[in-house]
């Protein structure tokens, strides 16, 4: 019984980290659910995340915004971009 629940939480701990890199994270709980969570594990650290949806999370989150000369993120806080070291607003 122990082994079925901790294979259900490494199986959520996998989704939820696939869904922080801007994946699927039902579809990667699911895989790690019927292959194993060791395996989705690997699978979820292989694939590189989806950089417009980490970024729009980040944007609406309020944490960043995108500097309107080179269009990378910064920190809200930030007067000057660390990028461009353009003025920001």
């Amino acid at each position: 019984m122990i082994g079925v629940i901790l294979w259900l939480v490494f199986a959520v701990c996998v989704g939820v980290l696939a869904a922080n890199k801007g994946r699927s994270g039902i579809g990667f709980f699911l895989i790690s659910l019927i292959l194993s969570p060791l395996i989705g594990l690997i699978i979820t650290l292989v694939v590189s995340p989806v950089t417009e949806k980490v970024e729009a999370a980040a944007i609406e989150s309020g944490t960043q915004k995108k500097c309107p000369k080179c269009a990378e993120l910064v920190k809200n806080e930030a007067v000057i971009c660390k990028h461009c070291q353009a003025e920001l607003a």
